[in-house]
């Protein structure tokens, strides 16, 4: 009976982590505090545009905003990865949550849609021998490149991968390409 009650507290205790996990809006916050103005007594008005909100995993999240404020359009990219903390005691679950926050111009955003067909042919004109992987890279920004990856075993490259502060982010190219035209339109 002590292992079923255990097994059962292991399982909501899993359950309920990853559920507390699952960000939402984190660039709404962002754009709200660090791009519109507020001051005293005064109004102020923005439009936002949501772009993408990857599916909860395990060890990150990533979601991309638009906005338009004050003549200006921009994007806003959040990006949380979890990690494990060194276990303090047995059964020690605790985790790091570290949240980046970058934000696009639209010069840059148009830049990705420009440049990742060309990494796109380049990866697949690869042939990658046993054990080896090859990356073809295109740098948006200090802060953001954008690559493809191939290894012996890919036939082809489907995701796109941001390189969000040197952290490594996988997304659906088709996804990311058509909602990216999207807010480009909006």
């Amino acid at each position: 009976m002590n292992c079923k009650i255990a097994s059962v507290l292991i399982i909501f205790s899993f359950f309920m982590f990853s559920c507390s996990m699952q960000t939402r809006y984190m660039t709404e916050k962002f754009i709200k505090t660090n791009i519109e103005v507020h001051k005293e007594k005064g109004f102020s008005s923005i439009k936002t545009f949501s772009i993408y909100q990857s599916n909860p995993s395990y060890n990150f999240y990533l979601e991309f905003t638009g906005y338009k404020y004050k003549n200006k359009k921009g994007l806003v990219i959040g990006a949380d990865k979890y990690y494990l903390a060194r276990q303090k005691f047995i059964g020690d679950k605790s985790v790091f949550a570290e949240v980046t926050y970058i934000e696009l111009s639209l010069d840059e955003c148009k830049s990705i849609l420009e440049n990742y067909q060309m990494l796109l042919n380049k990866i697949s004109a690869e042939h990658p021998r046993n054990n080896e992987e090859i990356y073809h890279d295109f740098t948006v920004n200090k802060d953001l490149f954008i690559s493809y990856r191939k290894s012996y075993s890919d036939y082809y490259a489907m995701d796109i991968l941001f390189w969000i502060k040197g952290e490594k982010y996988i997304v659906s190219t088709k996804t990311m390409i058509n909602k990216l035209q999207k807010f480009m339109d909006y």
